[in-house]
């Protein structure tokens, strides 16, 4: 890469005596000066230079689509190692460059990623030795590089040998092993910028990837734990970005992003972990971001206003939100410049609206009022609607003076059988249709009213008082109803498992759990009995509250219930997670296990739910079958008392694996 020699100023040196230039001396202080204070991860330092060399190696001999090879450090093969395919170096060529500090070929071009002159020299940071092997495609020349007693750089030659090996360079140093999953993290960050990406020789082991959130033609958004801020890639190098150097208005330093420029756009620091934010660099990064962010921005709004209508275009506006950065979002977002977007539609916000919903499948209406007062905690609770529910209803309104409204939407509902409504009863109609981007209202007023045919009703003779419903302080006629919940009354209490409890104590102990859990309380009518009506109990369309309770409670299955909750506990166990991901290297009997897990179905809200109603109902305590599934696991178990020790490694759980299958 060019160096930016903006900054340079012509010195005229006339009337001065000789000029002499300044020197350097190499030396061990000199060195570790260079190398030690350069570098600030040691660790990534070599992994970068090394890689960045061998790829600028491809560029030099036209091989840009072709991968170098790279070997990560593993716990029984702890090395480092690249090997390109580019021109390789002759005996000169390491004596006066890979060995000589700020000695660099590519200064003179921006076709490749160099300049700096001590990227073969980066080992040392880590290591006092390592390999330099030379390939010409007959011969191999092998270099060794070490720190002398003195600390000073050393290469000494070995004889070459005849080797048919094709043309190029390897690269080759020991690592610790408490460095190896260092450097593993660190090869994955450093291949994030680079395309093609490497060979990976490792068989147990590959760089982890960013998962692209939103691509464009110099910019990748990507979820990734390595990349959290805005990164510039010049070449295959990832250099941190500090957007408030560049100014303007998108200044954002957290937003996940890599942002790729040609190389020589932007200078770099020595150590090449940082930019150099001189002037021309900032007004070139200046520029390209403000055009990205403006990119970003426009790609988002057109992806908005592809949908045909309003609500499909809120259901894209969820779906992007939940995928991209927030940061992304600017305020006040509208399809086709009309609507403003939302991903929900609450209540909250119709003007003091009554709204009733009618659900397709016979479900009563569903009447939602707002508030009288200035209740604070509504805005919390209010119930709000979905894009696709909108979407697919049709909104019916009413003015608040409208007469016979329900025969109008009965006609309504004549002629349109299993719609999804909701019918709104308001006077503010522009309002609500601003709130809810409703563009087509159904207006009852449009409708003539549909009367119920009259039809002459049966007196019926009460012998005995009309019987109260539970809820209500109303009576019915005893035969009008078709099926009946009946409990028995005890002075102005009531009496449910030979027990008295009060009216509140009944609906929050049985009747609310009952409903929750059981579909044998819709559509059933809850009355009263005193005690001088216990005649009408003996209809066989009548039960009593104890008995509904009770047949719902038999619904419930203790047994199943807590073995599907011992397989669920035993998942918290990391041994058999880290197994269960393996299954298929397993051996059959582990495999028939799993097998057997796998086909239980996970317990549901419901299913704790019934598991705490049937304890109240019925008084009793779950079956103790804790161990079910743990005993059968540890018999199993161990056979292999080795798991216990390798399974928190991958590699060597890996390794055990295929012992335990040979």
């Amino acid at each position: 890469m060019k160096l930016n020699t903006s900054l340079a100023n012509d010195f005229t040196s006339s009337g001065f005596g000789e000029a002499r230039k300044f020197g350097f001396e190499m030396n061990a202080m000199a060195f570790h000066a260079v190398i030690n204070g350069m570098y600030s991860d040691k660790i990534l330092a070599p992994v970068r230079e090394i890689s960045t060399n061998a790829f600028d190696a491809h560029l030099m001999v036209d091989k840009n689509d072709v991968p170098f090879e790279l070997m990560a450090p593993s716990t029984f093969n702890p090395y480092f190692m690249v090997r390109d395919y580019g021109p390789g170096m002759s005996q000169e060529e390491v004596e006066t460059r890979a060995t000589t500090a700020f000695a660099s070929s590519k200064r003179d071009t921006n076709n490749q990623v160099g300049m700096i002159g001590i990227g073969m020299m980066s080992p040392f940071a880590y290591t006092k030795q390592y390999t330099i092997t030379c390939y010409d495609g007959e011969f191999q020349r092998d270099y060794v590089c070490y720190l002398d007693a003195g600390e000073e750089p050393n290469v000494s030659a070995m004889e070459p040998v005849p080797s048919t090996e094709p043309r190029g360079l390897k690269v080759m140093f020991p690592v610790k092993q408490e460095d190896i999953y260092r450097f593993q993290a660190a090869i994955s960050k450093v291949m994030i910028g680079f395309d093609p990406m490497p060979k990976i020789l490792n068989e147990a082991w590959q760089p982890g990837r960013p998962v692209d959130l939103m691509t464009g033609s110099n910019f990748r958004i990507v979820k990734s734990d390595m990349i959290k801020r805005p990164y510039v890639r010049q070449g295959c190098v990832l250099y941190p970005l500090d957007a408030e150097q560049i100014g303007g208005e998108y200044h954002d330093n957290q937003l996940p992003i890599i942002l790729d420029v040609p190389i020589g756009t932007a200078s770099v620091s020595t150590s090449r972990e940082q930019l150099g934010y001189d002037e021309t660099t900032k007004a070139n990064l200046a520029k390209i971001w403000k055009a990205t962010m403006e990119d970003i921005q426009a790609s988002i709004q057109r992806t908005l206003d592809e949908p045909t209508n309003f609500y499909d275009a809120c259901i894209r506006y969820r779906d992007l939100t939940h995928t991209l950065p927030s940061r992304l979002w600017s305020k006040g977002l509208k399809w086709r410049g009309k609507t403003g977007l939302r991903s929900s539609f609450p209540f909250s916000g119709s003007r003091g609206a009554t709204i009733k919903m009618s659900r397709p499948h016979g479900v009563d209406w569903i009447t939602v009022r707002q508030p009288t007062s200035t209740d604070l905690r509504y805005g919390r609770k209010a119930p709000s609607w979905t894009p696709e529910e909108l979407r697919d209803a049709t909104i019916v309104v009413q003015s608040e003076d409208l007469k016979f409204a329900k025969d109008r939407l009965r006609r309504f509902r004549s002629e349109n059988p299993g719609a999804d409504v909701i019918w709104v009863k308001t006077d503010y109609l522009d309002s609500l249709a601003k709130e809810y981007g409703v563009e087509d209202f159904v207006d009852l007023e449009d409708y003539e009213p549909l009367k119920l045919p009259r039809t002459p009703r049966q007196t019926r003779s009460l012998k005995k008082t009309d019987i109260r419903r539970f809820d209500q302080w109303r009576s019915i006629i005893p035969g009008e109803v078709d099926e009946v919940i009946y409990v028995q009354s005890e002075g102005s209490k009531y009496k449910v498992f030979g027990e008295v409890f009060d009216y509140e104590t009944i609906q929050r102990r049985f009747i609310e759990p009952a409903r929750k859990v059981g579909p044998l309380f819709f559509d059933r009518l809850i009355v009263v009995l005193l005690k001088t009506q216990k005649a009408f109990a003996k209809d066989e369309n009548w039960k009593s509250l104890e008995d509904v309770l009770q047949e719902i409670a038999g619904t419930f299955n203790p047994k199943d219930f807590q073995r599907k909750e011992e397989a669920r506990r035993l998942f918290q166990d990391l041994l058999v997670m880290r197994l269960h991901q393996r299954k298929e290297q397993l051996p059959k009997r582990l495999q028939a296990f799993f097998d057997a897990i796998d086909e239980i179905e996970p317990v549901t809200n419901g299913e704790y739910d019934l598991s705490q109603f049937w304890q109240r109902i019925t008084g009793k305590q779950l079956p103790d079958l804790r161990t079910y599934w743990r005993d059968r696991w540890a018999k199993l178990i161990a056979r292999y008392p080795l798991f216990d020790a390798v399974h928190r490694n991958d590699e060597w759980l890996d390794e055990y694996l295929k012992l335990i299958a040979r």
